[in-house]
């Protein structure tokens, strides 16, 4: 007969069987947990992403209908509410134009509600007046319209030369350092200001900025003159526009300079030394031609 098998040998066959069997039973376990806890995730996900779109939907809703109360609100509240009904401007302005004409140009009654004023429009309807240079509007609550003007300071006056075919005497104008033609009121005394002449009457258009490259060299040279070392031997009244690229400027003896339109300050430096040789030679300066570059023509009175 053949050997039976050992005992010891039968219990631990038995006992890794046993092992094998149990680590299945826990493999299966864990899948199946797995697959359970997926799916319950994936639901949980969902309800949490349908809740967050019932909020924005209910918030949506809510912000819409507050939008809309809102703007009932406000139209009672602010802009139908006679306490903010427009019952006097304040103006604030150092020239000659008068309230009454800034008034007038912003097209704004009395009566009407200051908050539906556009401060905007009524600002650009002030600058659009051509002896405005700047202006400021607010709403001064619960019952005023400020506005603070700044008008154009004329520099010098215009004395243009009659166009071709054109006998009628020309108008006097005003002008602005900034080259803003500015036409006086019926009436009004003249200011006295330095005259450019030789300038033709097409050159000069009221109410805008001139383009004149000759008109704004003379606007220059009475901006800078005043401030150059020979100031002194200029008579800076009247300025006489020739042509193209050079004017007439007088001396306080009578004697004639005549200037290039540009490198203004070079040709100051110029005609302080003709008139330190002068002055040192006991002669008065008659005419000086500085539109050269060389050889500047000078004569002299002894």
């Amino acid at each position: 007969m053949g050997a039976k098998p050992k005992r010891s040998h039968l219990m631990k066959w038995k006992g890794i069987i046993g092992k094998k069997g149990r680590h299945r039973s826990r493999r299966a376990r864990h899948v199946l947990h797995a697959r359970v806890g997926g799916k319950a995730q994936a639901r949980e996900f969902s309800r949490r992403i349908g809740i967050l779109l019932c909020l924005a939907g209910s918030l949506a809703t809510a912000a819409l209908v507050t939008s809309v109360g809102m703007d009932v609100i406000l139209g009672r509240l602010l802009y139908s509410n006679p306490d903010f009904t427009l019952r006097r401007f304040q103006v604030e302005q150092q020239g000659k134009m008068g309230k009454g004409e800034l008034v007038a140009a912003t097209g704004v009654r009395i009566g009407q509600n200051l908050l539906r004023i556009d401060l905007e429009d009524v600002k650009q309807a002030i600058q659009r007046l051509p002896n405005v240079a700047a202006v400021r509007v607010e709403r001064r609550l619960p019952d005023t319209l400020f506005m603070a003007v700044e008008e154009r300071r004329p520099v010098a006056l215009i004395c243009p030369t009659p166009s071709a075919g054109t006998q009628l005497a020309q108008p006097t104008y005003y002008i602005d350092a900034r080259g803003f033609v500015l036409k006086p009121k019926p009436g009004e005394k003249l200011m006295s200001l330095p005259i450019i002449r030789g300038i033709s009457g097409d050159e000069v258009v009221e109410g805008e900025r001139t383009n004149n490259p000759d008109l704004k060299s003379a606007l220059l040279f009475l901006k800078v003159a005043p401030l150059a070392p020979v100031r002194d031997g200029l008579d800076c009244s009247v300025i006489m526009i020739e042509g193209p690229g050079r004017f007439l400027v007088s001396t306080p003896r009578g004697g004639k300079i005549r200037f290039r339109s540009g490198y203004l300050e070079e040709q100051f430096d110029r005609l302080g030394v003709i008139f330190d040789y002068a002055e040192s030679k006991g002669r008065i300066v008659h005419t000086v031609d500085l539109t050269p570059e060389r050889n500047v023509p000078v004569t002299f009175i002894n």
